[in-house]
């Protein structure tokens, strides 16, 4: 659903690379977003990059991309620096006020945290409020809720066993608390990510590690179990064909002579 929060964040991402271009503290913000939750998710939901699927390479991109542009911004672009700059203001011996520990942890940490949870209230009550009957409806309309415990229970891993520790009408509230939790500690891995450019580098590396071996992981091992899969609910599925005449004629004639043979031999 568009109302996912890497619909969300990439919505802001768009904003402030079209709009606000010279916006130290929205810049920051989005480096959160884009370096925290969507980056983490590539790794920890196995996002795969299959290149016959149109699907997977979105929803690697959408995770992968801005994570890169902003890397960009933050260590290559020397211009993107001036930017940041407001005329008439001195020149900073480091950028963004790597300086100010108290201001990094602002607006790296707090402030995304603040406009994570304003998004999950408002997921919360466009999914289960007001669209609810929708959705109970028509249970192929997917929300991210949906699509990760489909293939958590799938795969019946240690989230899908974690979320039912409640029980199963409790695991919506679970999923949240699970992606609470998520969201608070890639967040807070942010704030390392961007004061270190080795570190950086490395976690770029890793996110696009990730995406191809899960991407080799499905076609190599997924892919084939669901072509056998489906062959054999086709085979299923498919009822007996028919003998066609010239195949029973040729039976009939088997079976006289057969009889005859018995005949004779008796």
């Amino acid at each position: 659903m568009l109302n996912d929060f890497c619909y969300y964040a990439n919505t802001i991402f768009l904003v402030d690379l079209l709009m606000y271009p010279k916006n130290e503290k929205l810049f920051m913000v989005c480096f959160s977003f884009a370096e925290g939750p969507l980056a983490w998710a590539l790794i920890v939901w196995r996002c795969s990059l299959v290149f016959n699927s149109v699907d997977k390479i979105v929803s690697v991109l959408i995770h992968l991309l801005p994570g890169l542009v902003f890397f960009t911004i933050r260590w290559w672009n020397p211009e993107s620096f001036a930017a940041m700059h407001p005329e008439g203001s001195s020149r900073r011996a480091s950028w963004p006020y790597v300086e100010d520990k108290s201001y990094l942890l602002t607006w790296l940490f707090l402030v995304p945290l603040g406009a994570y949870t304003l998004w999950q209230v408002l997921y919360f009550l466009i999914v289960n409020v007001l669209r609810r009957q929708r959705l109970v409806r028509d249970p192929e309309v997917m929300t991210s809720y949906r699509e990760l415990s489909k293939k958590a229970q799938k795969a019946n891993n240690i989230w899908w066993r974690l979320s039912g520790l409640l029980g199963d009408q409790n695991r919506m509230f679970m999923y949240i608390a699970f992606q609470a939790i998520f969201t608070v500690a890639t967040m807070a891995l942010t704030v390392p990510i961007f004061l270190s450019y080795k570190l950086h580098v490395i976690f770029q590396i890793l996110k696009i590690s990730a995406a191809i071996w899960n991407g080799g992981s499905f076609l190599l091992e997924v892919m084939p179990k669901q072509v056998i899969l489906k062959e054999k609910k086709k085979a299923e599925i498919q009822p007996a064909q028919p003998q066609r005449p010239q195949d029973q004629s040729l039976v009939l004639m088997e079976n006289s002579i057969e009889t005859n043979r018995s005949t004779e031999a008796s």
